[in-house]
């Protein structure tokens, strides 16, 4: 009996060693987190991208005649201070101010949502990877903006200006429907954001190791006559200059991303 008793004391002080790293292991809490504790996360993410969204389309809606004035500075530009606009449509006026407190916070709350997504998404990624993410929505933000200012101080006042002036007939008095030209005016500034974001992408496909280097200069003759055929389905007319307005940047900007694949390569 001592001896059953002993062997008994000596099993039950007897405990499984526990590393150190192992204890530290359930204080990681978001590699520990369940579904429905990522999914309360991804919540709050979408949480906060509307509550930003929202404040700055109040502040939109409340400036909504200060960022009218600057809409349609263009138009004045090209045709005079006198120049107006007609109305089509009994909502024309109000849906203005609506469309344009929508567009505004949506291009100001996209780098505001990104990063709130990244946050989400970057505790699941390695260092390297979360830093070269946190790089890239910079990057993608910065091209964004580049592309929306390039049309703004360049490209959108000389397409109106080959409408309304050089290929205008002597007969015919310019005045826009307002809707018509705020249509324009935020699809053209859109396309060239959203097309500034090609060396992001290409970049993202190098990294990953799915786009070479050697595939684009064996294949550069394919990629120049994709990139003009995507100028001429995304530019805002009809006409070749503007198509050219978007092809010229998209080529210098398919010249970029074969520099930072060709040092992403060499790394």
């Amino acid at each position: 009996m001592p001896s059953k008793k002993k062997s008994l004391s000596s099993s039950e002080t007897k405990q499984p060693s526990i590393s150190a790293s192992e204890e530290s292991l359930p204080h990681d809490r978001e590699k520990f987190m369940t579904l429905g504790e990522h999914l309360e996360e991804l919540r709050s993410v979408l949480i906060r991208s509307i509550l930003v969204f929202t404040v700055f389309f109040v502040a939109a809606l409340y400036f909504g005649e200060e960022l009218h004035k600057i809409v349609i500075k263009p138009y004045k530009n090209i045709l005079g201070e006198s120049a107006t606009f007609y109305q089509i449509k009994l909502m024309a006026p109000f849906m203005v101010y609506l469309r344009t407190g929508f567009m505004v916070s949506i291009l100001i709350t996209f780098p505001f949502a990104l990063a709130f997504l990244w946050g989400f998404v970057s505790p699941a990624l390695e260092p390297r990877a979360a830093r070269l993410g946190k790089a890239l929505i910079a990057f993608s933000t910065v091209l964004f903006w580049l592309g929306v200012w390039l049309c703004w101080a360049q490209a959108f006042e000389s397409f109106l200006k080959i409408f309304l002036v050089t290929v205008r007939p002597l007969d015919i008095e310019t005045r826009l429907p307002i809707d018509e030209y705020y249509d324009v005016f935020f699809n053209m500034h859109l396309i060239f954001g959203l097309s500034f974001q090609l060396p992001v992408i290409m970049v993202l496909l190098a990294a990953v190791g799915i786009l070479k280097l050697s595939f684009l200069l064996k294949h550069w003759r394919e990629a120049f006559i994709g990139i003009a055929f995507a100028a001429a389905v995304l530019s805002p007319g009809p006409d070749v200059i503007s198509m050219l307005m978007l092809f010229v940047p998209l080529l210098v900007l398919f010249a970029i991303s074969l520099v930072l694949i060709a040092i992403i390569e060499r790394k």
